[in-house]
């Protein structure tokens, strides 16, 4: 596929145009991208923002997702982040059992009020994959309403898996059930734990999800987190390390066939994978390359 840049000056003109940039020398469209797109961490620890681990914080980075229970301290947690210069996402566990799918609506002011007043803070993630946890579209409404309850300032997130079937009785989308949906997708595969494989699935289901959303919620921000990962097991996972090259064009199908206004990246850190992005500085440093080159206004 030829490749193509967009000078900062025109595609920030044709951002503010709301225009789509395509055709050119027969490239798949690439929406104007904002300088300000968010491009998202996740689980990343405070000892790793202290330390600037691999270059982190430097990075280009703007926000990260971090899970905040038990004795967790997000008080200090948010100001770690800011010194890095990165607003904060909460994901509270404590609030759903995604084991039974219970939700415990309940729980969620007295997480909230540890975080709402602080600078640094984004907003909340809410439920995560409810349709692989047995959790209803009213569940997440519910979910919904107690953090808007508890805080009417900051958006609430809701991740959704499965995008097949997003839209669908078995993986439901509605009015009230966030400010910004942020779908998953990891198409970087292996069938022998050695070869790489890349499921080609975004032109399909992308355009679909976001019909979807703009049809019942006209103007929703929708964000895509990518792949980054490696994690052999169990077997119906098998997913393999994506290239820096399809990196890129997880990002690049995100931009051009969801409309995704922002990019999170799965995961700084998880020991149950077979790589991540702690143990796999040259993944960071590809990120940070993708990172600039979106800030710039020449990503392609």
């Amino acid at each position: 596929m030829p490749s193509f840049r967009i000078p900062r000056a025109v595609a920030s003109a044709l951002l503010l145009a709301g225009v789509l940039v395509g055709g050119l020398a027969g490239a798949t469209p690439v929406a104007a991208v904002a300088t300000t797109t968010p491009m998202i961490l996740q689980e990343v620890p405070v000892w790793d923002l202290e330390g600037n681990t691999n270059g982190i914080c430097t990075s280009g980075a703007t926000m990260v997702i971090k899970n905040a229970a038990g004795t967790f301290n997000a008080a200090n947690y948010l100001e770690k982040a800011q010194a890095c210069g990165f607003k904060v996402i909460f994901a509270f566990p404590e609030t759903i059992n995604y084991g039974t799918g219970a939700i415990y609506p309940s729980r969620v002011a007295r997480w909230v009020n540890k975080v709402k007043n602080h600078p640094a803070t984004f907003g909340y993630i809410s439920v995560k994959e409810g349709s692989r946890q047995g959790i209803s579209k009213t569940e997440t409404r519910t979910m919904y309403k107690a953090f808007r309850a508890a805080d009417s300032h900051h958006p609430v997130i809701v991740l959704f898996g499965d995008m097949p079937h997003f839209g669908t009785t078995r993986n439901p989308y509605s009015t009230g059930m966030c400010n910004i949906v942020m779908f998953d997708w990891y198409p970087v595969e292996t069938t022998d734990g050695k070869n790489s494989i890349y499921l080609t699935g975004a032109s399909k289901w992308f355009p679909r999800a976001k019909r979807i959303v703009q049809n019942l919620t006209p103007g929703k921000r929708m964000w895509l987190m990518v792949q980054t990962h490696k994690y052999l097991k169990p077997a119906t996972h098998k997913k393999q390390r994506p290239t820096t090259a399809q990196l890129y064009r997880q990002v690049r199908e995100g931009f051009s066939y969801l409309g995704a206004s922002g990019i999170a990246f799965h995961v700084w850190r998880n020991t149950n994978y077979t790589r991540d992005q702690l143990r796999d500085p040259a993944m960071v440093d590809a990120m940070a390359k993708l990172f600039a080159d979106v800030k710039a206004g020449t990503f392609r």
